[in-house]
């Protein structure tokens, strides 16, 4: 279908400098608040946003001679969106407009009321609305998704691939000599015999400044094994208040180069590559981002090198790594270190409380004490506040703690002897407890599954984890990862499979009898599966690929207490949480004990804002079914929502009488306080008899209805319908008056 008008060219232009690369595309501002290729929920930002300061309206402009290409308008992602196709066969997009132009704005009114929606997405031939270097194309808004007003800007190939914009001259429009500033360090196992600084387990690190380019990892780590390297990095600009992503990153080993990543064009099929480079377990973990600086086996990331490796393996020996990190202008920081391939050594101790209170350590494997690393931290899980130890060296081997008490009593240390050091011990300078109670996770990465016990008080014991297998018993060493939580050795996803009757015992004096309740079931890349839980009240089923290798799916307690349960089922939990999904899973919940569905909606539950999130739920009535779909690990429960969205600040007011022209849209503000307002096709606007085609402005929760040519002189009636996400209903109808114009 084509489009017709009958002025097919702008005419309207702004005096702006014709020198060749593109102008700047808006007149809001020079801040840039998000750089391209940043981290955003399962994707990459394939474009620079550009700060409103909150205002809609602002000009945007054409950034070189082309034409209209693409006219889109969304309640969702990029709200109302224009593509130029400019003169070099790039195409600009400009996203979250609050209007275009009055020529492209009347050409998409035409294409809604021939395709009869409100949203659209059309595609428009060559020369039907051309545009020069400078013209103004549209106004800044706040339509889409997003959480407050901006221009998202983004260029693209000739082949619709996102490119950097700053890989333009556009990056000469705002002053940067500002290097990239790393946060911290991490070195992550890349096999199940991988031993950092004698633990299994990932190790973060604080970093050391030496001046605005330079940090370098103070202590020298012992590394055995296969492991990799993150870091965790922001940029700034000058006079921009934001934190951004970096441009380019390199890690040498040994003067060797064995990673980079460049930030300069990606694809939208690359969606799925984000949680590879970037560390999924960190992210969910600690809700902190590390560039990983290793390819993932499935990794076919544009933005990383093809001769990236995904693992460094080195000789015996000491061992040196610098990374190189850039941004868009070239302001670099190198941050710089050191390991051994080497193991630690295990201290091995004895401790006693002296007459005065103090304590002290005898070392018996430990020829001289070189330097003594160590806090004192509160034995219960939920403090986190630490103390610096005063400890004075008495000799050789033995050293005396001097201000451990009540409530800091958990010694938590290291020691640095003949350019070795050990592993890290924790000890209680205090009384043992007299009752040990925790709870079980489960964890699941990459590298395999580990049994994790949070201990709610420390026990200053090592357990062992308990299973069978078939007829067999078995018992396997616990290691203490941090002051409170134990974990196992690393199981295959097969193996795990086969595990029951799993439980902690601590030596003889200490049973844990908590049983850890699970069920599970195998995912395999190149197959589809399906399977039921809890006698068939859950049901899990995943297409090809869900997952990039062989993972465990399963079900069981939540891993946190007391949470803000208005589930009406009992909460469980779905894993896994650290390892990123490809695709989403399929979760089916049978319950035959309710008698009505139609106001229940499935929710996962966000630990940082200790709430329920609604899922988006399909009710099957027939087989009493609440269907979704989770793309990672979650608690899930069901929660009820019986009450009606909210419609407030109506205009046109009831009874009120306007000039045609003081009514060209309607202004109606809808909310909803959980299940959130079904824009999709949940609103319904009658006007005078006909159904006009009618939007939602997320940001602002308000109706889109443009109306103009709708009204009539004299009575004129409307009725609003709007459902939420939960099927709950409400209706306003209402009437207003249309005057004649007075010249």
């Amino acid at each position: 279908m084509k489009i017709y008008l009958l002025i097919l060219s702008l005419f309207f232009s702004l005096s702006f400098s014709q020198d060749e690369g593109y102008i700047w595309p808006t007149d809001a501002s020079k801040t840039v608040t998000a750089f391209f290729g940043e981290m955003r929920p399962n994707r990459y930002h394939t474009g620079i946003d550009i700060r409103t300061f909150g205002i809609n309206g602002k000009e945007i402009y054409a950034i070189e001679d082309g034409y209209v290409y693409r006219i889109g308008i969304s309640n969702h992602k990029y709200g109302n969106v224009l593509y130029l196709k400019l003169k070099d066969e790039n195409i600009a997009v400009y996203s979250h407009l609050d209007r275009f132009n009055p020529i492209i704005q009347k050409a998409a009114r035409q294409i809604q009321d021939q395709e009869n929606s409100y949203s659209i997405d059309y595609f428009l031939e060559p020369g039907l609305i051309n545009v020069n270097k400078g013209d103004i194309i549209g106004y800044t808004g706040d339509t889409g998704g997003l959480s407050g007003p901006h221009l998202h800007f983004e260029i693209r190939d000739k082949i619709n691939q996102p490119i950097n914009p700053f890989n333009t001259n556009l990056k000469d429009f705002f002053i940067d000599n500002i290097a990239p500033i790393p946060q911290s360090i991490a070195f992550i196992p890349k096999s199940d015999s991988t031993l950092i600084n004698g633990t299994y387990f990932s190790k973060n690190f604080e970093l050391i400044k030496k001046d605005n380019n330079n940090y370098h990892l103070q202590d020298t780590l012992n590394i055995i094994g296969d492991f990799g390297i993150a870091i965790q990095i922001i940029d700034k600009v000058n006079g921009q208040p934001f934190k951004y992503g970096i441009y380019s990153l390199e890690l040498f080993i040994d003067s060797m180069k064995t990673y980079e990543i460049n930030f300069d064009l990606t694809s939208f099929e690359q969606s799925n590559q984000l949680y590879l480079e970037r560390d999924y377990e960190l992210y969910t973990s600690k809700n902190e981002e590390f560039y990983r600086l290793f390819k993932s086996e499935f990794e076919k990331n544009y933005f990383v090198d093809d001769s990236s490796l995904e693992k460094i393996n080195t000789e015996p020996g000491l061992h040196s790594f610098k990374i190189l990190a850039k941004d868009i202008r070239g302001n670099q920081t190198e941050i710089s270190g050191y390991f051994k391939n080497q193991n630690t050594l295990q201290p091995k101790y004895d401790y006693y409380q002296l007459k005065n209170g103090k304590w002290k350590i005898d070392f018996h494997n430990i020829n001289e004490i070189q330097d003594f690393k160590s806090a004192l931290h509160s034995s219960k899980n939920n403090i986190e506040d630490k103390i610096i130890t005063d400890y004075v060296i008495v000799n050789d081997t033995s050293l005396i703690i001097s201000n451990s008490n009540n409530t800091f009593n958990v010694l938590e240390f290291y020691l640095q002897y003949s350019n070795n050091r050990t592993e890290k011990n924790y000890i209680l300078l205090d009384e043992d407890p007299i009752n040990i109670n925790g709870d079980f996770f489960i964890n699941h990465n990459n590298q395999g599954l580990s049994v994790n016990f949070i201990e709610q008080e420390f026990s200053n014991k090592v357990p062992y984890l308990s299973f069978s297998k078939g007829e067999n018993l078995f018992k396997r060493p616990m290691y203490r990862n941090n002051k409170n939580v134990l974990t196992s050795d690393l199981f295959s996803a097969a193996e795990f499979l086969e595990l029951e009757n799993l439980s902690i015992n601590y030596d003889d004096d200490f049973i844990i009898s908590k049983k850890l309740e699970f069920q599970s079931m195998l995912t395999l890349p190149q197959s589809f599966n399906q399977k039921t839980f809890k006698n068939g009240q859950i049901s899990i089923s995943h297409d090809k690929h869900t997952f990039f290798d062989t993972t465990l799916v399963y079900i069981t307690h939540p891993p946190i207490k007391n949470f803000n349960n208005q589930s009406i089922i009992a909460p469980f939990y779905i894993g896994p949480s650290s390892i990123p999904f490809n695709k989403p899973l399929d979760l089916s919940l049978f319950l035959p004990s309710q008698k009505d569905l139609t106001h229940m909606l499935v929710c996962s539950y966000d630990k940082n804002k200790n709430d329920w999130i609604p899922l988006n739920t399909k009710i099957d009535l027939i087989n009493n079914n609440l269907e979704t779909e989770i793309r990672s690990g979650a608690i899930i429960g069901v929660i009820e929502d019986k009450n009606k969205p909210k419609i407030r600040s109506i205009v046109p007011r009831k009874n009120a009488t306007y000039l045609a022209s003081d009514i060209d849209r309607f202004n109606i503000e809808i909310t909803d306080d959980f299940a959130g307002v079904n824009f999709d096709n949940g609103i319904e606007l009658i006007l005078n008899g006909k159904k006009i085609l009618t939007g939602f402005n997320v940001f602002q929760k308000k109706i889109i209805a443009n109306v103009k040519g709708d009204t009539k002189l004299g009575e004129n009636n409307y009725k609003l319908t709007v459902y939420d996400n939960a099927n709950n209903k409400n209706q306003i109808e209402g009437f207003f008056y249309i005057k004649e114009q007075i010249e």
